[in-house]
């Protein structure tokens, strides 16, 4: 029984990391086509540096979970504003997922 609750973990994992993949080129495309590809390169670089601020500061801070999403959202929307670019907080999600996923994957050593 546990074996088949890790496949069904293990598959539905798989299944997320598709779709986050999915999702960051379909916002990659609208932001091209809206902004350039300028914008997305900068959004990319203020998601990763917020994911890696929020996970510095959050043993001393105590942010867990969604506190962190909030804290690194408020981060990048206040440096966006410099830019003068707008984003949903689904577009941001998906951009601070991907980070995070990145920064996993080095962690991880992949």
């Amino acid at each position: 029984m546990q074996q088949i609750n890790e496949i069904l973990i293990n598959g539905a994992i798989s299944i997320l990391v598709i779709l986050v993949g999915i999702a960051v080129k379909s916002v990659k495309e609208y932001l091209v086509q809206k902004g350039g590809e300028k914008t997305i390169k900068i959004v990319e670089i203020l998601a990763k540096n917020a994911v890696n601020a929020v996970e510095q500061v959050s043993f001393t801070t105590g942010y867990n979970g969604h506190e962190k999403l909030e804290h690194a959202r408020t981060k990048i929307r206040a440096e966006l504003s410099k830019y003068n670019i707008q984003m949903t907080d689904s577009d941001l999600d998906t951009f601070v997922e991907s980070a995070v996923k990145q920064m996993n994957d080095a962690w991880k050593g992949q």
